[in-house]
């Protein structure tokens, strides 16, 4: 199953979703046993991600849960917009690995963005440490990001080509853990 249903790149995409198909969100198989037939089985709240100014405005927002009849086991898919471990927007996320990818140190990405130097720090070992498994995956599927060598070359092609939240679309649908 994937994690994050595409195609919706706002949140105010996914508030309609929810109030006009909430089935959208259904996966047509259990993760755990692969039968069909999930249902309906509330929802939870997730706050809204940090980074632009819309966390007052948004409050928190609600994310649909779904049970399998057959093992009871539940789970749920986020927008395409939001990311699965992490309190900030894609686009926020992109900006920062953006500047990394152009050489920029994590204390001077850290000095004009919002999240902490510890953060972006983590973010970047991250990204360094599943660059392999990132890298074949992507190249897989669009040829012309094998062009370029290093993480920072590679990174940067491909955020000239797509967006982060669709990068991390790819991978989700590849079955990755997406960060």
């Amino acid at each position: 199953m994937f994690r994050m249903l595409p195609g919706i790149e706002t949140l105010e995409q996914h508030q309609a979703l929810l109030k006009d198909d909430p089935d959208a969100y259904k996966p047509k198989r259990c993760p755990g046993c692969g039968k069909a037939g999930l249902h309906h089985h509330g929802h939870y709240e997730r706050n809204a991600p940090r980074g632009e100014g819309l966390v007052l405005v948004l409050g928190v927002l609600l994310i649909l849960r779904f049970v399998c009849p057959s093992c009871r086991r539940t789970c749920s898919r986020l927008p395409g917009c939001l990311s699965p471990r992490r309190q900030y927007w894609w686009r926020s996320q992109q900006v920062i690995l953006e500047r990394l990818s152009a050489g920029a140190s994590v204390r001077e990405v850290a000095r004009s963005t919002t999240p902490s130097r510890r953060t972006i720090g983590r973010w970047r070992h991250g990204l360094e440490g599943t660059f392999d498994l990132h890298r074949l995956h992507l190249c897989s599927r669009f040829a012309e990001l094998g062009l370029a060598q290093g993480w920072q070359a590679f990174w940067s092609r491909c955020l000239d080509t797509m967006g982060l939240g669709e990068a991390m679309g790819w991978l989700d649908r590849a079955g990755l853990d997406v960060p």
